[in-house]
């Protein structure tokens, strides 16, 4: 007789805990993955985790200069 469990996750974690228990249970995993729908406040929470953020009295047009202007293109004499 089969029996199916059907386990829903919100996140990685739980998800890979569970995953990692059947697998030493030696059970059969049959895995589905969806993405729900985000709200903007979920959505802005994400970025605001990856992108961080930059403070400076400089525009974006005088940061990338400044970047750009202070690269240099010779050969580095580093002995390995």
């Amino acid at each position: 007789m089969m029996h199916t469990i059907t386990i829903e996750t919100q996140n990685d974690a739980d998800f890979e805990l569970f995953k990692g228990l059947a697998q030493r249970l030696g059970l059969r995993i049959r895995e589905t993955h969806t993405e729900g729908e985000r709200s903007e406040a979920e959505e802005l929470r994400l970025l605001n985790r990856v992108a961080g953020g930059w403070k400076s009295d400089e525009s974006g047009d005088e940061l990338a200069a400044m970047l750009q202007n202070a690269r240099s293109f010779h050969d580095r004499n580093i002995h390995l």
